[in-house]
């Protein structure tokens, strides 16, 4: 009988339905309180986020300011170039107000200083909301290296570090142009083979070749770096007209905005005509050579022809090939042609360079040649502007330098 009492109290679920309820409601209580101090807490959190995101907005208004004085050292507001000593506002003393329909939401100081190299600037923003002086306020600070393109200061229209053929009627020459100083005729690290009736000429020369370097005696650099051919000239030297991997990498950055970056092997002729503008040709894989780097990588360009795309048939910028590049036909162009290895340049006609011209050989021990047949005419004609700006065609200006940006503490 007890037992049966014992079991029949212990399966009763009358009255389960209260503490259940009261469980629930506990659950619920709390539930609803941890939300309630969310919700209290969401907007401010919100509106940090907010002013945050409007700190760094206006630390990037400061960059930008400072990119735009730059890019225009003359005007009144710019900043000269070469930099010395950083002046007001661009010197981190100045707090410039942002203004949003006619109410201040913060401010910003900006510092410029030198970077690395003498084609790079340091600069560093901080933005504050409401103001860099309020009680309550919030500070981004940004840090990026701004960088343009680096100017080679080539020694003369032809600049070979390695051997260097030049044949039949070809016409190496800088007499037209001392602007930039008066520049020599050939560069080159080895041997220097004169065929057929080429000449070569450095500023100042008069119409006979080779006063001060006969045809088969070169002038040796150390003799005499002006002349009209000069060989065995030093790597330090060849350094100095040299783009690093950097460099390098900012120029395929610069030709990828423009959509004149390509890969690999790339012909241009009259039927698919170069454009205007900085050209780059890179590497099959996209990276840069080094000495483990396969001769199969190596991008190759080939000009044949009247490869201009212009109404007049002449190219106006710079070419870039990571690689080797041949040049045949009546091509023009005027401007820098850079190669990493080996370049064939084999012109006819009108056919003509008008800048400098640049070969690294980074890889090949033949040489460069330069109409290395005698029925060839190829031309190179210095020409500083040209060289330095591809006929106004390569931008000058100053821009972020990839993987340089980044928050700072402070």
């Amino acid at each position: 009988m007890r037992t049966h009492t014992l079991s029949r109290i212990l399966t009763d679920q009358r009255g389960i339905a209260l503490p259940m309820a009261l469980m629930v409601i506990v659950i619920l209580s709390a539930l609803m309180a941890a939300f309630a101090v969310l919700g209290a807490s969401e907007p401010t959190l919100a509106a940090n986020q907010q002013r945050v995101a409007q700190a760094r907005a206006i630390a990037e208004s400061g960059l930008e300011r400072a990119i735009w004085a730059l890019n225009n050292p003359g005007d009144a507001s710019g900043i000269p170039n070469p930099l010395v000593t950083p002046a007001a506002p661009y010197d981190d003393s100045t707090a410039v107000p942002v203004m949003l329909n006619g109410a201040q939401v913060g401010v910003f100081r900006v510092s410029v200083n030198n970077g690395a190299a003498l084609n790079e600037r340091v600069i560093v923003a901080t933005g504050w909301v409401p103001s860099d002086t309020a009680a309550s306020r919030v500070k981004q600070r940004i840090q990026v290296t701004v960088t343009k393109g680096r100017i080679l200061d080539a020694p003369g229209p032809l600049t070979v570090r390695g051997e260097l053929d030049i044949g039949g009627t070809s016409l190496i020459d800088s007499r037209a142009d001392s602007s930039c100083g008066k520049k020599g005729g050939t560069w080159s690290k080895g041997p220097t083979r004169r065929k057929g009736s080429a000449d070569v000429f450095s500023y100042g020369d008069d119409d006979t070749p080779y006063v001060d370097n006969p045809p088969n005696e070169p002038v040796l650099y150390a003799d005499n770096p002006s002349g009209d051919i000069v060989t065995q000239v030093p790597d330090s030297e060849f350094d100095k007209v040299t783009y690093s991997n950097d460099e390098l990498d900012m120029l395929k950055a610069i030709a990828r905005a423009s959509g004149h970056y390509y890969q690999g092997s790339v012909l241009f002729n009259a039927g698919n005509p170069v454009p205007n503008g900085l050209i780059f040709v890179d590497t099959v894989s996209g990276k840069n050579i080094i000495p483990a780097t396969p001769s199969s990588d190596f991008g190759a360009l080939k000009i044949s022809g009247n490869a201009a795309a212009d109404a007049d048939k002449i190219f106006k910028g710079w070419i870039i090939v990571n690689g080797s590049a041949s040049i045949d036909g009546i091509f023009q162009m005027h401007g820098l042609l850079y190669v990493v290895n080996d370049l064939s340049y084999q012109g006819i006609g009108a056919g003509q360079i008008v800048g400098a011209v640049i070969s690294q050989n980074i890889r090949d021990v033949s040489s460069t040649s330069i109409d290395s047949d005698t029925g060839g005419n190829s031309t190179i004609i210095w020409n500083c502007a040209y060289a330095k700006t591809g006929d106004l065609r390569v931008p000058q200006s100053y821009f972020i330098k990839p993987g340089t940006y980044k928050e700072v503490a402070g």
